[in-house]
């Protein structure tokens, strides 16, 4: 899923990466710089010496500012094309899944995939890369200049309490992939649900479901708060624990680096710069938190992406061209179909044989199989090899494809695109005009409708057709396929 990302724009990294060692290179010389003044002035330096000093300190600024942006664009704008990529890549991969495949997931979870877990494995190969790089780096030169300016034991002391706040940190980071997985399965869960309010309202309405519909969502939005709020109870974890353990830090830094300035043993530009120096090493561990809940949430995100983009795709068979001409002649050969995961067929030894040209009324009782009979037809599902034959040929031999170009097929539900009335009717074929749509539209027995609309056909339909009433749906629908 994401070897062909890297293989495209994977080298962006590299001289991102390069920038933010310098970045942490010269962010570490503030202190010392900021020392050295201190111990200027305690020297009774002249104006011109400190004015260096300064002139030191604002280039450092400025050095860490410029290679701060250069790796931010080469990296955080790497990871922005990344969240691009993939989100296109997913729609790519929808678009080449099995009908079966969308009777198995809700709208929200693939709503979800496409915002949440998208965005959050773009934190990680982001900012969680920069800053656990930055953070490594700026912490082990930070820690190796102390130990130079100091001493080894006085570093040790000081840094004694940081271990307690990576162990709390690395223990808490569990507990938030684990609660983090649970909200992004809720946040789903409420997706959907809003998704069907959304295009069911017109039943909740008419059925006077408004208070039920609205305490079942109040019911599935408190518990994405609670897990959120559990979510961020493990977070607070890291933040107090960070700041105690570095106040103990400063103290043990101030009680021993002063008694040795007292004693003369350290100068007090060195403890300046002990000190600056431990400040560094306080951002990247205050940072470890964001880092490993971003990591925890990508790691638990990129595995339910990687579960799409492992489905069977439909076969490359199924797409291709197909040279002979389809006069549409039918034979079924005691076709029987069960669905999957089902135990009874939908249809059972069903044979019958329509001639090309010829029509064919299909009744039965509800679940009988006539639009299964319909799906078979039009390759949605597949059957058994030797049941079922277009002008001769077993269907199995013939790409979904060329059935589907060569086929006139009107959804039950009259689904409609929220575009104009014209571009609706012209959807399978764009490249023709309003002459085109409003011949069909005749055809139909709609184009009355349509002309008695303020717009005519560049009449807005809405979401689902909602402008329109069922019976213009669905015979624009059926104008839709009339070529």
């Amino acid at each position: 899923m994401l070897g062909k990302f890297f293989k495209r724009y994977g080298w962006m990294y590299i001289p991102g990466v390069l920038f933010l060692v310098i970045n942490s290179r010269v962010a570490t010389l503030a202190p010392k710089a900021l020392g050295e003044a201190i111990g200027l002035v305690e020297a009774g330096a002249t104006a011109q010496e400190v004015m260096r000093s300064a002139v030191i300190i604002v280039a450092i600024a400025l050095g860490v500012f410029a290679t701060r942006f250069v790796w931010r664009m080469m990296i955080i704008l790497n990871a922005r094309r990344m969240e691009c990529f993939l989100r296109e890549e997913l729609f790519v991969k929808l678009q080449s899944l099995p009908p079966d495949f969308y009777a198995k997931r809700r709208s929200g979870d693939l709503l979800a995939y496409a915002i949440n877990d998208v965005g959050s494995v773009r934190q990680t190969f982001g900012p969680a890369l920069a800053q656990a790089i930055n953070g490594i780096l700026t912490g082990a030169l930070s820690i190796y200049s102390m130990i130079g300016e100091t001493s080894l034991k006085m570093s040790l002391l000081a840094l004694a309490p940081v271990p307690i706040a990576v162990a709390v940190i690395l223990v808490a980071g569990k507990v938030v992939r684990r609660r983090s997985r649970r909200v992004q399965e809720l946040f789903a869960g409420v997706s959907g649900f809003v998704n069907e309010s959304i295009m069911g309202i017109r039943v909740v309405k008419a059925f006077a479901r408004e208070d039920e519909w609205q305490a079942e969502f109040d019911r599935t939005s408190d518990e994405l708060q609670t897990a959120n709020v559990k979510l961020a109870d493990a977070s607070a974890l890291i933040q107090p624990i960070t700041a105690l353990t570095f106040g103990l830090s400063y103290a043990i830094s101030l009680i021993i680096g002063g008694k040795m300035v007292i004693e003369g043993t350290l100068g007090l530009s060195n403890l300046v710069s002990f000190l600056g120096y431990l400040l560094l090493i306080q951002h990247p561990v205050v940072s470890l938190g964001r880092i490993v809940n971003m990591v925890q949430r990508g790691l638990a995100s990129y595995k339910r992406l990687r579960d799409i983009f492992d489905e069977e795709e439909i076969p490359a068979f199924e797409q291709s061209d197909y040279s002979a001409p389809i006069d549409g002649e039918i034979e079924a050969k005691n076709l029987t179909f069960t669905y999957p995961g089902m135990h009874a067929p939908a249809l059972r030894g069903v044979s019958f044989k329509l001639r090309a040209g010829g029509t064919l009324g299909i009744a039965g009782e509800t679940g009988s199989g006539k639009t299964t009979l319909a799906a078979l037809l039009m390759k949605f599902y597949h059957c058994e090899r030797g049941e079922l034959f277009i002008d001769g040929v077993d269907i199995c031999d013939i790409p979904a494809r060329a059935i589907r170009e060569a086929s006139g097929y009107v959804p039950q539900d009259g689904f409609l695109f929220s575009a104009s009335i014209e571009d609706n009717i012209l959807f399978y074929t764009p490249n023709k005009g309003e002459e085109d749509a409003r011949k069909a539209a005749e055809l139909a027995g709609v184009l009355g409708d349509i002309e008695r609309l303020p717009d005519g056909f560049a009449t807005e339909v809405g979401e689902r057709g909602t402008h329109l009433s069922g019976g213009q749906r669905q015979r624009i629908g059926l104008a839709r396929r009339r070529r």
